[in-house]
């Protein structure tokens, strides 16, 4: 009975977790971030393109790690009609380097951002990689949640990601603005 009132409170603790992240309709500050590449990256610069991507990304969690041999994939059809990428780790347990080898390792044609000191996590309250925020010219988070309903491709029924790009190419308002993230919580610093 006791496992059972611990089990249950755990469920409660991840759920109202999940109430707290940003969500569709939402407004973010802006922010920049002075990378390991010596590139300054600030949101609203990217978001006169277009619509920002951001993923939130680790190099050691077991459900991103299926997704390394074809994020690319998912990512390049959408690079040049207005959409920008960026992979963010914000991990504490998770240093500049082990970015920076795991970004050139697996050849991402996106920029992978160290968010040190947790920063961009807390302005979006994410708390899990992968994590996807899709945000629009107005800073308005348009799509939150996950890239696919499963890490592995050969089990994915459904490509959340994808089709809240497809629609807005298509001048549509997302259908499924927020879908339920699934992954590694974020090693963040306590503050």
């Amino acid at each position: 009975m006791k496992k059972i009132r611990i089990f249950s409170v755990f469920i409660l603790l991840l759920g109202a977790i999940s109430l707290f992240a940003k969500d569709p309709g939402d407004t973010v500050d802006d922010f920049s971030i002075n990378n390991y590449d010596g590139i300054e990256y600030r949101l609203s610069s990217q978001l006169s393109n277009g619509y920002v991507v951001i993923i939130f990304w680790s190099t050691e969690c077991p459900y991103v790690q299926p997704f390394n041999d074809r994020i690319n994939d998912y990512v390049k059809p959408y690079m040049d009609k207005g959409f920008t990428f960026w992979g963010i780790n914000s991990n504490s347990t998770e240093s500049t380097d082990a970015v920076k080898s795991h970004a050139e390792k697996n050849g991402y044609i996106f920029p992978m951002l160290k968010d040190e000191n947790n920063f961009i996590a807390d302005l979006f309250e994410a708390t899990r990689t992968p994590e996807v925020f899709i945000i629009g010219k107005d800073r308005k988070i348009l799509y939150h949640g996950r890239i696919d309903d499963n890490s592995y491709a050969d089990k994915a029924t459904t490509h959340d990601m994808k089709a809240a790009l497809d629609e807005l190419i298509a001048g549509k308002d997302i259908s499924v603005k927020s879908t339920k993230s699934f992954g590694c919580t974020i090693k963040k610093i306590s503050k």
